[in-house]
């Protein structure tokens, strides 16, 4: 009973962990404390880009899962008989590598391969044994299945990834094809060895047989979900894993009920050309037919190439392929063969696979993102934002700097003082125009067509302000500074003062609109006018100090001018 109350308490602790934590990130904004206490390992990038709440819900699914794992796995076998020896063994080893599963170690893969080798091939050799009720045929098929599957994973781990890209994407994908249907094979045939021996019961075969949901759930969401959302979903779908060590610790806890019958004697092999005799004809099949090369990128239409966010998951090879075309993208490749014929699209996607595999910088991330966004995203992430996304950053960024202008022209409005206090008007502004590399402003009715309007005619001008219609340009001879600008309306000409001031020019402007405008870098002002028709501007400019400016715009209607 002790046993017992051990899984419910470590259900219930790991749940409680589980809530606190994912209150801890919703407090705190941030994924990282309850992905760390229900995955055991920080988020990657990918998390951090997904929703918040969706993936928070995610985890405490998890964490449920995880918990009931626990109850299953610390219940411990129930009181009976004493075990045979074989029997006792396997179980010792089964809850040695449930553990094994259960507790990560931070070790290399070769180092957790040859462990988890080592602990695997004698927990098969001795079920084949305990089994009741299977010939010893069916156990050495079950023991050899076992031990290819062992191999070509221990081979998947051995051999540097750089020796798949040298061989192709075929046979790293044909040996994960060969791992998997040879250890579905010793599932399913243990499934049935369980069933005939009547030792255990039909939940233990129910969630042994729940692995098999791992693998092809993971695969169709992970086709149905785009990335960075399918790489998130398929950490969280891996929590379909835990049915592995609980079907193995229960089998553990339940190898000493009764079965249908006695203890079989060890395993032997008297038929030790079975395993050649099956495997030699799987070695000399020869394909039906030589691999269709297609030629597609030829003749592809490239005219408009899509972001990659912004591409359907169907499609992004044909991309990748049209790209693929273009040498601007690539270094050092040959798009024809020396016999003068063009490659193919599946040479130009093997390419492509070894760079994402090796990252020889041969293929450009800008064509890349298309076959491992997962592998780009590491060094450039902005390649695997939506155009939508692109567009709200600029103009964030736009609007950051327009707002840092706007705070640094305030700053120097307060030391800006009325240039002519003695032409006392009630329609005047003071703003600060801040140049950047001799930029100036404009003067114009407030109509985006009167600017237009004046950059057409390409005016040259020695003179600081140049007008045309409704808008005029102020230059200045500041390259870097502030330059305080008041603008004074007036209902008649005022004297022309030139004392004090570097120049002195007038302009005639039609400000149809009511208003006159100031716009530049740092300034934006509209002064009210009497009434709308054609005025003359007076501009007067001089520099203070080094950096610093001032000037004085007055407005008056043509028709008052004074000579």
């Amino acid at each position: 009973m002790r046993r017992y109350r051990l899984g419910r308490l470590a259900a219930v602790v790991n749940m409680t962990a589980v809530v606190v934590a994912v209150v801890v990130s919703l407090v705190r904004d941030s994924l990282d404390p309850a992905w760390t206490v229900v995955q055991w390992y920080p988020p990657s990038r990918s998390a951090d880009e997904t929703s918040l709440l969706a993936v928070l819900g995610g985890l405490l699914l998890v964490g449920a899962v995880n918990s009931w794992m626990f109850w299953q796995v610390l219940q411990g076998p129930a009181d009976a008989a004493p075990l045979p020896r074989r029997a006792l063994w396997l179980r010792r080893l089964l809850y040695v590598y449930v553990g094994w599963l259960l507790i990560p170690v931070p070790l290399p893969d070769e180092v957790r391969t040859a462990f988890d080798v080592v602990l695997w091939v004698p927990i098969v050799i001795l079920f084949a044994q305990v089994l009741t009720h299977s010939g010893p045929a069916f156990r050495l098929i079950l023991v050899t299945t076992a031990l290819l599957s062992t191999m070509l994973s221990w081979v998947l781990v051995a051999v540097p990834r750089d020796g798949y890209a040298d061989r192709g994407a075929p046979v790293l994908s044909t040996v994960i094809l060969a791992l998997v249907a040879v250890g579905l094979a010793w599932l399913l045939m243990t499934l049935i060895a369980q069933r005939r021996d009547g030792r255990w019961r039909r939940t233990t075969m129910v969630l042994g047989a729940c692995q098999l949901a791992v693998i092809p759930v993971a695969v169709v969401l992970n086709q149905l979900v785009d990335f960075p959302e399918s790489v998130v979903l398929f950490d969280l779908v891996y929590v379909l894993a835990v049915f592995q060590p609980v079907w193995l610790a229960r089998t553990a806890h339940e190898l000493n009920r009764p079965g249908t019958a006695p203890d079989p004697g060890p395993l032997r092999s008297p038929r030790w050309l079975l395993a050649p005799m099956v495997l030699a004809p799987m070695a000399v099949i020869a394909p039906e037919a030589k691999p269709h090369m297609t030629y597609s990128w030829l003749d592809a239409d490239c005219s408009s190439i899509p972001l990659f966010a912004d591409t359907p998951p169907q499609d992004r090879r044909r991309v990748y392929l049209c790209l693929a075309g273009d040498g601007r993208l690539y270094e050092n490749i040959r798009f024809w063969s020396r016999g003068g014929s063009p490659v193919t699209d599946q040479q130009l996607l093997g390419r492509g696979w070894k760079s994402c595999a090796a990252g020889d910088g041969k293929v450009r991330a800008e064509a890349l993102v298309y076959l491992c966004p997962e592998v780009v995203a590491r060094d450039q992430p902005d390649l695997l934002l939506t155009a939508a996304q692109l567009k709200q950053r600029d103009a964030k960024e736009r609007a950051r700097r327009r707002q840092a202008v706007v705070d640094e022209a305030a700053q120097y409005v307060s030391g800006c003082r009325d240039p002519w206090p003695a032409l006392r008007t009630s329609r005047q502004a003071t703003a600060v125009h801040l140049p950047t590399d001799w930029d100036g402003y404009h003067i114009f009715n407030g109509r985006q067509a009167s600017l237009d309007a004046l950059y057409d005619e390409n005016l040259e001008s020695d003179s600081p302000l140049v007008a045309h219609g409704g808008a005029a340009m102020v230059s200045t001879t500041l390259e870097y500074g502030a330059t305080c600008v008041t603008v004074k309306v007036l209902r008649t000409a005022p004297p022309i003062r030139r004392k004090g001031w570097d120049d002195v020019v007038d302009a005639d402007l039609v400000l149809g609109s009511g208003r006159v405008h100031l716009k530049g870098r740092g300034i934006e002002v509209a002064v009210a006018l009497p009434k709308a028709g054609k005025y003359r501007v007076r501009l007067h400019t001089r520099t203070l100090d080094e950096g610093i400016g001032e000037d004085l715009v007055v407005v008056f209607p043509t028709s008052q001018r004074r000579p």
